[in-house]
């Protein structure tokens, strides 16, 4: 409340200097503020103006921000009811209308204009949500004025009034004036008898207003839930709630989808296969395994065609360039003839760099092709259809979310993990027929033998006698399979053998850096190397707390401003 004695000196001195200069202006602003144990409040907004018709000519308008942004983006919508206005202690007619942030309230008739004189201004409106929660304390964060007014201001005050139940000795209040942003404090601030005042101690221009913040313990006002804050935010926030019932039904429809349709047939059991199933390439090996194609599908062809004869791979400072051979007749996969055919359009060597990004992404694209029509479908299902219901949805969705206005970081976030679901089981939609699952588990039996035999793990009978021409001929079947490192080291030592009796090894389809004592490295350096190699080359180039400081003028709830009809 306000001190005697000084209040009273300054409402006289202002009228007089108002009337005195006839300017239309704000003589005092004053704000009765009760918080209510359920965390709304009433307020009471007394202003007291000069008019001279020029801009209040009816009367007042006052402009009360309803929507806010949270710290993450998303909208927070407080409540706001205007009780009721008077003018000079007697009922005023008023209206409101929407604006972009708020409510906008005009007090005063149409056909009814002001004579030049002082008029007294009460609005009594209820809102909630104002009230901040914090871990160590609750607060007030209240722009009482507003930084909106077109008038200067003679003087603002503002009284906020707690349950009687908050004793008066934890309550603190601090004040900030000025524009937006300021952090000045020309205010008077101190409790009395329970209540928080403060009062500007200079006049506010135009455009500058008083915050106020007030604290006290936690407990005695009831803070929301978590429920309730749930509530509010989907609320608030249609979008978001549009996003997240459109993520579900989507979720729902895609993990029923996966039962029925994406479920593999179980394995069967696995035993160590001394050889590759029959008639199957190694990039047919791995488009099956994998259930699509991919770089290394490209790389295990283009290496299974080298060691036939027909490509010759030539490596030099991480660089790769392949010629033709004429292969002397050895029989090829139909993928692999297309492959063939395709790499060599433009000449008998071809590097692998992006200037022949067209040939090498042409080739990748046959290959695929090639494969696709050989095995998809017969050996598994992409299941790909399954997934059209669900993008139509999820653009459903978004077109709906566009037409509430509802795009916040929250509803991102919530849509784009919707269609990282949806790129999700577009990989798990994928199921392998029967056929396919005995091809899965006759490809993981040959598997088995080229990673782990070397180490003894399995008790193999009879193995193949470990030479060069094994190494080479199951080497593109190694890199389909992802253990050509582990297949090279278990010929080290047929390779440091050759060596010690002047028979060194030197892949006839490879020149490059070549070492037999670390053929292990050179296995997986090719493997790797070649597959970044052919990916390269076949792209083209190309909420805060306004305490402890944190506070400034037109910070927190509350605001807006005014003016004159």
């Amino acid at each position: 409340m306000k001190r005697p004695g000084r209040a009273g000196l300054v409402c006289c001195l202002v009228f007089v200097a108002g009337t005195a200069h006839g300017a239309e202006r704000i003589l005092s602003y004053h704000s009765d503020i009760e918080i209510h144990v359920d965390g709304s409040m009433t307020v009471v907004e007394t202003i007291r103006v000069r008019a001279e018709g020029a801009n209040i000519r009816r009367g007042i308008y006052r402009d009360f921000p309803t929507d806010y942004k949270d710290g993450f983006g998303n909208r927070y919508r407080v409540e706001f009811r205007l009780l009721g206005v008077t003018r000079d202690g007697r009922q005023e007619t008023w209206r409101s209308e929407q604006i972009g942030n708020g409510v906008r309230i005009y007090v005063g008739r149409d056909d009814v204009f002001l004579d030049p004189s002082n008029y007294e201004y009460a609005l009594r409106y209820r809102t909630d949500r104002q009230l901040g929660f914090f871990e160590d304390h609750d607060e007030l964060y209240w722009n009482a004025t507003g930084n909106g007014w077109a008038f200067p201001v003679d003087v603002a005050s503002a009284v906020v009034t707690l349950p009687e139940a908050v004793p008066p000795e934890t309550i603190g209040i601090v004040g900030y004036t000025g524009p937006f942003g300021a952090r000045a404090r020309n205010a008077e601030a101190a409790v009395h008898e329970g209540r928080a005042w403060i009062e500007t101690t200079r006049p506010l221009r135009p455009g500058e207003g008083l915050t106020l913040v007030a604290t006290w313990p936690k407990g005695y006002i009831t803070a929301p839930t978590r429920g309730q804050r749930l509530g509010w935010l989907l609320a608030d926030n249609r979008g978001l709630l549009i996003a997240l019932a459109g993520m579900a039904l989507i979720l729902a429809y895609l993990s029923l989808s996966w039962s029925r349709y994406g479920r593999d047939p179980p394995p069967g059991v696995i035993f160590p296969q001394y050889e590759p199933p029959e008639n199957y390439s190694p990039a047919s090996a791995r488009f099956v395994r994998e259930m699509g194609y991919d770089d290394r599908t490209f790389a295990a062809a283009v290496v299974n065609l080298a060691v036939k004869g027909y490509v010759e791979i030539r490596a030099s400072d991480g660089d790769y360039a392949l010629s033709r051979k004429d292969g002397g007749g050895t029989p090829l996969a139909p993928g692999e003839r297309v492959l063939l055919s395709q790499l060599f359009t433009s000449g008998p060597v071809i590097e692998l760099d992006d200037a022949n990004h067209k040939i090498i992404g042409g080739a990748r694209r046959a290959h695929r092709r090639a494969l696709k029509v050989n095995y998809e479908k017969i050996y598994f299902l992409t299941n790909t259809p399954l997934l059209i219901p669900a993008i139509a949805v999820a653009v459903g969705v978004v077109g709906a979310i566009a037409l509430t206005g509802g795009m916040t970081p929250a509803t991102i976030v919530v849509v784009g993990l919707t269609v990282l679901a949806i790129g999700v089981f577009y990989f798990l939609m994928k199921a392998a027929t029967p056929r396919g699952r005995e091809l899965m588990d006759r490809l993981e039996g040959f598997r088995l033998y080229l990673d782990v035999a070397e180490r003894g793990d399995l008790n193999l009978r009879n193995p193949p006698e470990r030479t060069p021409e094994l190494f080479e001929r199951y080497l593109p079947f190694a890199l389909a399979l992802g253990v050509e490192q582990a297949w090279a080291e278990q010929f080290a030592d047929v390779f440091a053998r050759l060596g010690r009796s002047g028979q060194g090894y030197q892949p006839a389809w490879y020149h490059g850096d070549f070492n037999p004592s670390r053929i292990g490295h050179f296995s997986s350096s090719v493997g790797k190397s070649l597959t970044r190699a052919i990916a390269a080359s076949a792209t083209p180039p190309g909420s805060s707390s306004g305490s402890g400081g944190g506070g400034f003028s037109g910070g927190g709830g509350g605001g807006g401003g005014g003016g004159g009809w």
